[in-house]
């Protein structure tokens, strides 16, 4: 926790749970802070360090039993990843079997062309 100054609120420089240097958290990872006019919450530079995220960085936010969990962008997208891969069988590359259907709808469409535009070169051969 951070110390507590004589005056009101916390001092910046009392934070002492996290390792920055390693990247690493000790517990306890708490710290305090006050919540600020509309409604804003300063996070300590430490901990911005610990979740590797920086000022203009998007975070998750989400609620849960009455917590306020944050989570870097870059976290979630990470987690969401890990649980697509597990839905995938072993050996197959999910890209490149969208790559194939993108490229068979394609080559359908260009066939589709071809054939309407040779219909309407016959139409108008019909018509001379």
């Amino acid at each position: 926790m951070t110390k507590q100054t004589g005056k009101t609120g916390f001092a910046e420089t009392g934070q002492s749970g996290y390792d920055t240097v390693s990247g690493e958290a000790k517990k306890p990872m708490l710290d305090r802070v006050k919540l600020g006019e509309g409604g804003r919450l300063v996070i300590p530079a430490a901990m911005r360090a610990a979740l590797g995220v920086k000022p203009g960085d998007e975070l998750a936010l989400e609620v849960e039993d009455g917590e306020l969990k944050i989570k870097s962008y870059m976290a979630v997208i990470k987690e969401i990843q890990a649980r697509v891969q597990e839905l995938v069988p072993p050996g197959v590359d999910i890209v490149e079997d969208f790559l194939a259907e993108r490229r068979e709808e394609q080559r359908r469409s260009d066939e589709r062309f071809e054939r309407l535009h040779r219909e309407g070169m016959a139409m108008r051969e019909e018509d001379k």
